[in-house]
């Protein structure tokens, strides 16, 4: 947002916070516009061992769409099309041990393409998932909105609502989540960094204690 470019500062930003994995939106690889991966790149910078990417669409000679770092392997990563009508999105699913991270980031259109869809998506694929889920990502959707009241129905949204994330240079709306469903969360803390002009919006964090899943399925 202040028009340096710097993989090493959005780095920094996650070494400090230090968390077991990341959700990152608007992610390209291998465009012509960055010429890399960034999203390896990144992870190493970072200190992470695992990065994962889900491709949302073709973009400049490469691709673009969302990512996932972690320590930790993941046993398996599927991609599902959200309904759309000016850009695709995915669902990006990532299955670790003890749990799911869910990465997504829904229309910024609400009426001509279809948040609320794009959530009935989202609970589909939860579903039938047998471990606990963490949902996160850029909701372009605030608190109180269609497309949250449809989260509600089936995960409890764990980051604070009240804490505004966009644009970052100066917050006035809460329009990014990180969301638990299908299991017991004990929330440890959450915090939203601020003063960071990295991206156009600002970091969300939780620290949260995962117990067991309320259904299992074969």
């Amino acid at each position: 947002m202040d028009g340096i470019k710097s993989v090493e500062r959005c780095a920094d930003v996650i070494r400090k916070v230090n968390p077991d994995v990341v959700a990152i939106q608007e992610v390209d690889s291998m465009t012509r516009r960055n010429k890399k991966y960034v999203l390896g790149e990144l992870a190493e910078c970072a200190g992470y061992k695992y990065a994962y990417f889900g491709k949302a669409i073709d973009y400049k000679g490469g691709a673009y769409g969302v990512g996932v770092l972690s320590k930790k392997k993941a046993r398996s990563i599927k991609c599902y099309p959200m309904p759309h009508k000016m850009e695709d999105r995915v669902v990006m699913v990532v299955e670790f041990k003890r749990y799911y991270l869910i990465c997504t980031h829904l229309s910024g259109v609400p009426r001509r393409q279809g948040r609320g869809e794009q959530v009935d998506v989202i609970r589909e694929v939860a579903s039938k998932l047998d471990k606990p889920i963490f949902i996160a990502g850029d909701m372009n959707a605030l608190p109180h909105s269609a497309p949250m009241e449809a989260f509600r129905e089936f995960a409890t949204i764990l980051s604070d609502e009240d804490k505004l994330t966009a644009p970052s240079h100066s917050p006035s709306k809460c329009i990014d989540y990180i969301l638990g469903a299908n299991g017991e969360f004990k929330k440890l803390k959450d915090c939203v960094i601020y003063d960071c002009l990295y991206s156009d919006h600002l970091p969300v964090y939780v620290d949260v204690k995962v117990g067991k899943a309320n259904k299992s399925k074969k």
